[in-house]
């Protein structure tokens, strides 16, 4: 596999310049091959766009996701870091986040 070669801040914020552009991108990363459902493996969903970030439910297990359930990006653990950050009165490292 090739290196990929690092972005400037230029270039990283021309590609991603839209919440659709973040979107298709964190799809790739997360589903190279297209979806796979964490639950059960099936490679087909339904996309529920009525709301901001995109639902997919799975064909087979009804099964709901997000491309950022489960990531770095997830809500819950933004709640967890922030918590962490304000009851911390020395600072909290990136490594320790």
């Amino acid at each position: 596999m090739a290196k990929k070669e690092a972005m400037n801040l230029i270039q990283f914020q021309k590609a991603f310049q839209t919440e659709e552009a973040c979107h298709r991108h964190l799809m790739k990363m997360k589903w190279p091959e297209g979806f796979c459902c964490p639950k059960c493996q099936h490679d087909k969903a339904y996309e529920i766009t009525t709301r901001k970030l995109p639902l997919f439910e799975c064909v087979r297990c009804h099964h709901q996701t997000t491309v950022i359930a489960g990531t770095i990006f997830d809500l819950v653990k933004w709640f967890w870091a922030v918590f962490l950050i304000a009851h911390d009165k020395r600072g909290v490292s990136a490594t320790y986040l």
